[in-house]
């Protein structure tokens, strides 16, 4: 998985330096505080009624679009680039765990079977009954222990992603400032697109829809893998916790309690040990469900806030910006515009065409895991 998304973010930045380097650049702008603001913003830039208008702006949404596109390849990227040791630790310590609870089993079921075969000679032997339960309370101990330094290791990790750029938040905020701005460049493209005549607003308008297309379907892009990297993030967080929850719960009202009333010859003690390996249990077996629906919830929770922000009224597809591509290149043929984005709109759909089927993939092989 990290292979691929490396590649594709190789790919991605292939489509920067082409789109940039194509695209023709603004005119030089004064050094003046105004103007600096002036430029900054597309609606207060001044864009003057020249024959490189449309060029101008659409460079600079091009820009925007490819810097959106960037981001999302740098943010899949850091959030697929797991930990390949993560799992074999996981085994490891669920292996520890499981087996040091084995050795209390087996020390409470071969006094409980000497006891069956010789029921004249009672539990004679207290220290080794004992035994059982406290070794069954270091497993769970040993075990919660270890899931909760993996807890702090990610954390950790959370931190780092943190301090390079990668929070939610920040990359949220990120794609919401583009998103702002892309919409202020189209705002003032489609005022002056008003101006045209026939031939050039039939140009320009094929030009404009391409251009809308990419930015929807980069943002479409960005909210299945903001939401993709909150479900994992979720799925993580609530195994963690969860496993902690049944060794807690097994450890001290469980196995605890079963010590001392062995302890005290106490069977009421003894009996109330099962109400903390009944919790325990309960929540061992309700963890696949726990974590899913926890997952579940969360995606659903971010996909409803993308869709007030980012992508409230954006259903556009590959095929759409196939068709809307071609009707561009026909016209384009006809017109021979001074500066012909075909194969700058190629690159960034083929981009967007892998990116996508990619994360289609993605979610098929989490749905079949589940």
């Amino acid at each position: 998985m990290v292979t691929k998304s490396f590649t594709r973010a190789l790919s991605l930045t292939a489509a920067t330096c082409v789109l940039l380097s194509a695209t023709p650049t603004c005119p030089a702008y004064g050094q003046s505080e105004t103007d600096n603001a002036a430029q900054n913003d597309p609606v207060l830039r001044g864009y003057t009624s020249d024959s490189n208008l449309f060029e101008q702006i659409d460079s600079d949404i091009l820009k925007k679009e490819v810097e959106l596109l960037k981001l999302n390849a740098e943010f899949r990227t850091h959030y697929t680039a797991g930990d390949r040791w993560k799992k074999r630790r996981m085994k490891l310590y669920d292996f520890a765990g499981g087996g040091i609870a084995n050795a209390g089993d087996i020390a409470l079921l071969s006094q409980f079977w000497r006891y069956y075969r010789n029921p004249g000679d009672g539990l004679a032997h207290k220290g080794r009954l004992e035994s059982g339960p406290l070794v069954v309370m270091i497993a769970y101990c040993t075990l919660g222990g270890l899931y909760a330094l993996e807890g702090c290791y990610d954390l950790a990790k959370d931190y780092k992603g943190k301090q390079k750029g990668f929070a939610a938040k920040t990359v949220y905020k990120k794609a919401l400032a583009a998103k702002i701005e892309l919409d202020k460049l189209f705002a003032v493209r489609d005022q002056k697109l008003q101006a045209l005549n026939s031939d050039n607003c039939a140009l320009q308008t094929a030009q404009g829809r391409v251009l809308k297309d990419v930015r929807d379907l980069s943002l479409i892009e960005f909210s299945r893998v903001y939401v993709d990297s909150r479900k994992q993030k979720a799925a993580r967080d609530l195994t963690t916790l969860g496993t902690i929850a049944v060794c807690a719960t097994g450890a001290w009202p469980g196995a605890y309690a079963v010590l001392r009333g062995v302890k005290d010859v106490n069977l009421k003690k003894v009996g109330s040990g099962g109400i903390g390996f009944l919790i325990s249990g309960s929540t061992l077996t309700a963890a696949p469900v726990l974590i899913h629906g926890g997952a579940a919830i969360t995606g659903k929770v971010c996909t409803s806030k993308l869709e007030e922000s980012l992508v409230k009224s954006q259903s556009t597809t590959i095929a759409a910006l196939e068709k809307d591509l071609t009707s561009y290149r026909e016209i384009a043929s006809k017109v021979r515009p001074s500066v012909d984005h075909s194969q700058h709109f190629a690159v960034v759909q083929n981009c967007s065409r892998t990116d996508m089927s990619f994360l289609k993939k993605s979610d098929a092989g989490r749905s079949a895991k589940c």
